[in-house]
């Protein structure tokens, strides 16, 4: 009685953080027994559900990476919850919160940073670009170094260049230019105060980040030459 209690608990606090029921009831019967795997029959019976919901929650849960299928002892399937679980959500997470980061992005472009709805998601973009590096461990020295050289390079232009002008530029493979950029772009803070973009297809710019400034304080200096 005290498992079947503790279970309980545990989906109900899965269910607190945003899982479905059902596939928090499911999660729970899973990682509570020793072997990490049931039949679908041994949920339906755990769990006292019908088949189609059993089904319905792995389905869910598969589309979270948070378990799978595996070819039983026997005929059919039964359904695995693997040691290192939380560490693939984590990383599943860390990206979904990277595209958010790039969708808040683009819609900071699109509308300018100056306006509210443009700061709005500046803001955001940063916070969730911040919050994808916290979780994966963020961007390696290295890549940090390489996307300097390339808005340092874009500085000292002082107009748009493409990917192909910047690789002859710095002696760099076009590629390496590309994840250069796609760092900058990725990573905010790296960039600050200024932010990178995008005015023709495979051509990047920078420009200052307005959002450090007020309103009166951009008035002050003019528009930019």
């Amino acid at each position: 009685e005290a498992v079947r209690g503790f279970v309980e608990q545990f989906a109900a606090l899965m269910v607190q953080t945003g899982l479905q029921r059902m596939a928090a009831r499911v999660l729970a019967a899973l990682f509570t027994t020793d072997a990490g795997a049931l039949t679908a029959a041994d949920l339906v019976e755990r769990l006292r559900v019908s088949p189609a919901s059993v089904s319905k929650a792995i389905g869910y849960l598969q589309g979270l990476e948070l378990v799978r299928r595996e070819r039983g002892p026997r005929r059919g399937e039964r359904y695995v919850i693997d040691d290192d679980v939380w560490i693939r959500a984590w990383m599943t997470s860390a990206r979904a919160n990277a595209m958010w980061a790039d969708a808040a992005r683009q819609g900071a472009e699109i509308f300018g940073a100056v306006t509210p709805a443009g700061a709005r998601l500046e803001h955001m973009g940063r916070f969730f670009a911040r919050l994808s590096d916290d979780m994966a461990g963020g961007p390696t020295e290295a890549a940090v170094g390489d996307a300097l050289t390339v808005l340092a390079a874009l500085v000292h232009a002082g107009a748009p260049l493409t990917v192909r002008q910047l690789a002859a530029a710095l002696g760099w493979p076009p590629d390496r230019v590309t994840s250069a950029l796609r760092d900058a772009e990725r990573h905010p803070d790296v960039a600050d105060p200024v932010a990178l973009r995008c005015p023709a297809p495979e051509t990047y710019t920078v420009v200052a980040r307005l959002e450090r400034l007020t309103a009166t304080q951009r008035e002050a200096l003019g528009q930019p030459r």
